[in-house]
């Protein structure tokens, strides 16, 4: 079976061109600038097979241009609206609940990570503070203090990346911190959490030493890894454009691309057009060869009137494509 070569592709830019072939587009278009033209050259039509090109004043030749799409192959289109990456957050409570701080205690905040490589490997990140044989001017608060104070050494220690832990009213709140990519070393994964707070018995009754359940945990922020965040998007290029470019470079992104192009920004605020189509029975063992083109829309800032150039694309696409798929609904301007 022999593999499929060039099975993805993104197209990045920033505004929509008004010209309607490709020469003029060549000599007119202005930098990351986009425009779907049909095969020939020509302004888009239905059911002609068509090209997506990108202005980029700083290669030779001036612009880049996706493989054809041909409408009649054409599987599915999807559109995502960007949305940014949200952090998670827990709070563990209930340190001045009656009866909860006593002498010949040991209070405790675990933070357990999922390793990077796979969820059954695990850290735990521990904050404790352990009341002595008399409670004396021990309270809840400095109870509270005291663990945070643990735990804030533990992270510190740990390089301050991951997580702040803060008081908030009478609990501790503990949040991730969103993770920096760098393309083609570190995706800047999403961490994987969960936060418990316990209470044990310095001295044992019967034998027995587990965890009271004193104190709450409640998830007050759901994590969200985002959609067309500028992180996402720097990582798919790095990838997909070693497919067009240099399949065989190493990992020195992005002073080992040379004259590779690249054009995301982490910055960026993207909606993503998904185009999934195929090309059948290219050669012995690959009956469909299909292929993904990505087009990265940057709206420059989050507002609903700025996903105006992302619909006119889909506009595009919609009239090439005709009847052969269906295109979403464009994406709301008010």
């Amino acid at each position: 079976m022999f593999t499929p070569f060039q099975v993805g592709e993104m197209m990045i830019g920033n505004a929509v061109a008004t010209e309607t072939t490709v020469p003029t587009f060549i000599a007119s278009a202005s930098d990351k600038e986009l425009k779907v033209l049909s095969k020939d050259g020509t302004n888009v039509a239905a059911k002609k097979p068509f090209y997506v090109l990108q202005k980029a004043d700083g290669i030779p030749g001036g612009f880049e241009f996706s493989d054809k799409v041909d409408p009649k192959y054409v599987d599915k289109v999807t559109v995502s609206a960007y949305s940014a990456e949200v952090a998670g957050s827990y709070k563990v409570d209930g340190f001045n609940t009656a009866g909860v701080v006593a002498a010949k205690r040991t209070y405790e905040v675990e933070i357990r990570l999922e390793d990077q490589l796979s969820p059954e490997n695990f850290t735990t990140i521990q904050g404790y503070y352990v009341t002595g044989q008399i409670l004396g001017s021990d309270t809840a608060t400095t109870v509270r203090n005291g663990v945070l104070l643990s735990l804030n050494k533990n992270l510190s220690n740990r390089g301050a990346d991951e997580f702040t832990a803060v008081a908030d009213g009478t609990g501790i709140l503990i949040t991730e911190k969103i993770q920096v990519n760098k393309p083609g070393k570190d995706t800047g994964r999403k961490l994987q959490f969960t936060v418990k707070g316990k209470v044990f018995e310095n001295v044992p009754t019967n034998g027995e030493n587990g965890n009271l359940g004193l104190l709450t945990t409640t998830q007050i922020t759901v994590p969200k890894p985002g959609t067309g965040t500028g992180k996402w998007v720097t990582n798919a290029e790095y990838v997909l454009k070693g497919f067009k470019y240099d399949p065989a470079r190493d990992y020195g992104y992005p002073a080992n691309f040379d004259t590779t192009p690249v054009y995301a920004s982490k910055a960026g605020v993207y909606n993503l057009i998904h185009i999934k189509h195929y090309v059948p029975n290219t050669s012995v063992g690959v009956e469909r060869q299909y292929k993904v083109l990505t087009i990265a829309v940057d709206k420059g800032t989050d507002t609903l009137a700025n996903n105006a150039n992302t619909n006119t694309v889909l506009t595009s696409i919609r009239t090439a494509v005709d009847t052969f798929a269906t295109v979403p609904a464009n994406l709301p301007v008010v």
